[in-house]
């Protein structure tokens, strides 16, 4: 496990948005593509019974609605069908029926757009409940296009610590509009030359609030090499063992290849009042 692996647990608190774009990966020889998935996996996995049985926590100890309540009651019943079904789409070749297997494991009621409507804008739950006066914000990948930047900084208040990371040095203005903002830039490929961990030292920060990866050809935490669906269910699982769960799936209408991930970590969901869903990605 690399370092910025080991960190992820711990500096992780809330949210995380992923935008994988395979198609813009360096080069390197790809292994043969097998399965790695099969009935064992299924098997492995909490049953709908055992997860009505789990011990108490703040996730199941919350109040919820009753239209909250009969989304996870309904969520539940179809656990395991939704469980095969991803297993299945993730062996295959075909990326929007894979898209379209990978089913939302917790329900946010404020799942608000952030930024453009279009590409470049990303689905944060509740930001508003960012309220923490030391709280940190960390965007890697900003290709002088900064308007989720902005609108995050202020849809949680202005008063987080905005941090950026990009390979190429930002133009005039995109580096006044951080200053700004009291935001830092940090110029480097992750995590050839440039890690989470260094960041956040050189910055004086311990954890991070809300993290936004939109990153081509970078490698982020875990190297990502190959054109298949599969490579996106590696990604999730890895999330998953880290307690992040899947709010916001979301295709790229211009590559097939590229699709966007919101995940809410399990500790924060009481925070910003999300009800947990039924859990589809194998750990």
């Amino acid at each position: 496990m690399n370092q910025n692996s080991r960190f992820l647990a711990i500096l992780l608190s809330c949210f995380v948005i992923l935008y994988l774009m395979f198609n813009h990966l360096g080069k390197k020889k790809e292994a043969p593509q097998t399965s790695i998935f099969d009935n064992r996996e299924l098997n492995s996995m909490p049953t709908i019974q055992e997860e009505f049985e789990s011990p108490p926590s703040s996730l199941h100890t919350q109040f919820y609605s009753l239209e909250q309540k009969n989304l996870r009651k309904e969520a539940l019943k179809r656990v395991e069908e939704d469980r095969k079904g991803l297993l299945e789409a993730a062996n295959g070749t075909d990326h929007k029926a894979f898209y379209k297997a990978v089913k939302p494991e917790v329900y946010c009621e404020k799942n608000e757009r952030i930024g453009y409507k279009g590409d470049g804008g990303k689905q944060v739950c509740n930001p508003a409940a960012v309220r923490k006066e030391d709280c940190t914000l960390l965007s890697l990948g900003l290709h002088n296009q900064i308007d989720y930047d902005q609108a995050i900084f202020k849809a949680t208040g202005r008063h987080c610590k905005l941090l950026g990371a990009d390979m190429g040095t930002q133009n005039a203005k995109t580096r006044k509009s951080y200053e700004e903002m009291g935001g830092e830039i940090f110029v480097g490929k992750i995590p050839a030359n440039l890690t989470i961990p260094e960041m956040l030292e050189k910055t004086g920060r311990s954890e991070v609030e809300l993290l936004k990866i939109d990153i081509e050809g970078g490698e982020i935490f875990i190297e990502l090499h190959g054109k298949k669906p599969i490579e996106h269910l590696t990604m999730l699982r890895m999330m998953a063992r880290y307690g992040f769960r899947l709010f916001n799936i979301e295709p790229n209408p211009y590559c097939k290849k590229c699709c966007e991930y919101s995940l809410i970590n399990e500790l924060c969901m009481v925070q910003f009042g999300a009800v947990p869903l039924g859990i589809t990605i194998p750990h």
